[in-house]
């Protein structure tokens, strides 16, 4: 996380530094492009490893799915719910909210699509996301249950805040920790390029 922060204070920095060219900007573009490739595969990666993780949650049959599902659902319905309140509009209020904690990804493909001031503002709403995902999935989990912890890390529940799912139900929700974390993961690139240029 400090290591991200850094990045991309460093990133700023320089921008306005004027060290660099314009033409600059297309070298950054291919990288980005290639970078984004690479998290996919990531994601498909992280997939296979997981496969006995998938066969444990065999006996929950097609109930696995619902709990994604319901935290999608549910971080877009607060999602519209702040474009009532706030200057943004649906549009941008539901592309950012589709990051569902994964800021690396959402950040810079709303940046590609076109909006970089959009793609800091979901790198930033998506970085606090997983945060808070840190700080309370633990209260959570003992308020309202291990779906609720699940569901509340998003896509980080298969990667950043899984060690937290782990310790405090004593490694029973990693399989369903991983499967959530995947199935929100997939469908980001998918739910903000939608919502963002189609909407």
């Amino acid at each position: 996380m400090i290591g991200i922060v850094l990045s991309l204070g460093t990133g700023v920095l320089f921008g306005f530094s004027g060290l660099f060219p314009s033409a600059f900007g297309g070298f950054l573009e291919r990288w980005i492009d290639i970078s984004l490739y690479v998290l996919v595969f990531g994601v498909g990666m992280e997939l296979a490893w997981e496969s006995k993780a998938f066969e444990e949650l065999r006996s929950l049959g097609f109930r696995v799915f619902l709990l994604p599902l319901a935290a999608m659902v549910g971080s877009l319905l607060g999602a519209a719910f702040v474009a009532l309140c706030s200057p943004m509009t649906l549009r941008e209020c539901l592309a950012v909210a589709s990051g569902f904690g994964w800021y690396s990804l959402s950040g810079v493909l709303l940046a590609r699509l076109g909006n970089p001031s959009l793609g800091l503002f979901a790198f930033a709403t998506n970085v606090f996301r997983e945060i808070l995902a840190l700080v309370s999935l633990e209260w959570v989990y003992r308020a309202f249950g291990g779906w609720a912890a699940v569901a509340l890390g998003g896509a980080t529940s298969m990667d950043t805040t899984l060690g937290v799912l782990s310790r405090v139900s004593g490694g029973k929700l990693v399989p369903l920790g991983v499967v959530s974390g995947v199935l929100h993961s997939l469908c980001v690139p998918f739910w903000v390029t939608l919502f963002f240029q189609f909407l």
